[in-house]
């Protein structure tokens, strides 16, 4: 394998046991290195430009927590809040042969001396392209797998992306403000220019009006109008070929040319075209070149990045909204002190089966342990989310909610129901294993049957609470 074939592909998230830099075992060509007119051994020398770079890119973006660094993130729904403080990826080792990346939930794109660092999805980037059209409420099963994943992890998910979220926002009409206009004409609308009236020797039935009126004539119109233009011009075109229509509708309006340098950042204020507003930042980002993009940044470090942990789990509610009732996700109802004031509690998925019984489940990204079982810190997290609701609803049942590979279901066959005691109350404690298929065209009949298993009769869930 080669350094560039290892960091574009290799990769990927939450790896349990880190990915060994030794991967790498091709050395004809040189990776942030220059052997031309060494005398010395030239697979050396590239195996120390190999170091070098990871060295490099973890001192200078990925020790650092996501809070401390300005890079370009998706962020999929305003009720999630990303974990700030976690890093991109962690180092153990210090040579070619020991060294070992260790990654977790951010997935995404990083380009660094013109050389790509992909932290790619562990079940596959066509999953990924799954959970995001599912998210953004347009699930394209025809296209999957169709876009060319050689463009680079954090070219083809903007882009795609930003499809979603265009389509869904064209869904309520092009976005269109007031404007004033001044006409002379026959029906009086808005204020009358006084000063011309004054003036006209005798009234002709017309009357100089100022008045205001809906225009699609904006800045808005105009990005996204630039965006599309550029984006079906370019490599990107297979990605967005099926928004032709919205492409011609934006170019049926008589846009005016743009500054990009002196552009405003404006967002949309009338809550009904809410939706444009991110529309909007990642036009601008595609006219910037503002993502990771090898070849094209003007910068030597460019990053597009994102939380999968929280993708996944709003595509999680998603799934069970399609069969059960959730308490929205930012209700607050409860909070614990920290020393200085509260933090609120918001447990990933609360079910409502209705006369003031409920299910509380947290939602986790992570792979589970089959030796271990849950980790520690997360039965804390859970039992502090049943024990607070406890104070108000009947909990019936509760649980930690996994992706799993259908390749790997078969280790659930061995695990049994457990109890979760609060307060002198038994509490049904459940494993539920959300399975991903190997073959995605089938992934809708399992969403579909999976809000089946997160209820009080279901037998088919399978649990564990190890130590």
């Amino acid at each position: 394998m080669r350094a560039k074939d290892f960091f574009d592909s290799e990769i990927k998230d939450n790896s349990f046991k880190g990915h060994y830099l030794n991967q790498i075992t091709k050395f004809s060509v040189d990776f942030n290195c220059d052997t031309y007119r060494k005398r010395t051994s030239h697979q050396e020398i590239r195996k120390i430009g190999i170091v070098n770079f990871v060295k490099e890119l973890h001192r200078n973006i990925a020790s650092k927590k996501v809070s401390e660094l300005n890079l370009t993130q998706i962020i999929f729904d305003e009720e999630f809040e990303a974990n700030e403080e976690q890093r991109i990826f962690e180092l153990s080792g210090y040579g070619f042969n020991d060294l070992i990346i260790h990654t977790g939930n951010i997935v995404g794109s990083i380009v660094y001396k013109n050389h790509n660092f992909n932290i790619n999805c562990r079940f596959g980037n066509d999953f990924l392209q799954y959970m995001i059209a599912n998210t953004s409420g347009f699930l394209e099963l025809e296209n999957l797998g169709s876009i060319n994943k050689n463009l680079g992890l954090g070219e083809w998910i903007l882009i795609y992306y930003w499809k979603l979220q265009l389509k869904k926002a064209f869904s309520l009409g092009i976005y269109k403000t007031y404007q004033k206009k001044r006409d002379i004409i026959t029906t009086i609308r808005g204020s009358i220019n006084i000063n011309s009236f004054l003036r006209k020797e005798f009234f002709d039935g017309k009357t100089d009006c100022e008045f205001k009126e809906h225009s699609y004539k904006n800045e808005l119109n105009t990005v996204i109008n630039m965006a599309l233009n550029k984006v079906f011009k370019s490599k990107y075109q297979p990605i967005v070929s099926d928004i032709y229509n919205i492409k011609n509708a934006f170019n049926s309006i008589n846009n005016r040319s743009l500054n990009l340098k002196t552009l405003q950042n404006k967002k949309v204020i009338n809550p009904y075209f809410k939706k444009y507003n991110q529309v909007f930042d990642l036009s601008l980002k595609i006219l910037r070149d503002e993502f990771a993009n090898v070849g094209e940044s003007k910068s030597e470090l460019s990053a597009f990045i994102f939380d999968i942990s929280l993708l996944f789990e709003h595509h999680i509610r998603k799934v069970l909204k399609q069969r059960l009732t959730l308490f929205p996700k930012n209700k607050k109802e409860f909070s614990i002190p920290n020393g200085i004031y509260e933090n609120n509690i918001y447990p990933d998925v609360i079910i409502d089966y209705g006369n003031n019984n409920v299910g509380v489940y947290d939602v986790k990204y992570k792979n589970f342990d089959f030796l271990n079982g849950v980790k520690r810190e997360d039965k804390f997290q859970l039992i502090t989310y049943v024990a607070s609701h406890l104070n108000k609803y009947n909990v019936v049942e509760c649980g930690i909610i996994y992706p799993l590979k259908e390749s790997d279901f078969d280790k659930t066959l061995e695990m049994t129901d457990q109890i979760l005691n609060i307060d002198k109350k038994e509490i049904p404690f459940k494993i539920g294993f959300y399975k991903i298929c190997n073959d995605l065209k089938e992934q809708t009949k399992i969403d579909k049957e999976f809000g089946e298993q997160l209820s009080p009769a279901a037998n088919i869930v399978y649990s564990a609470f190890g130590g």
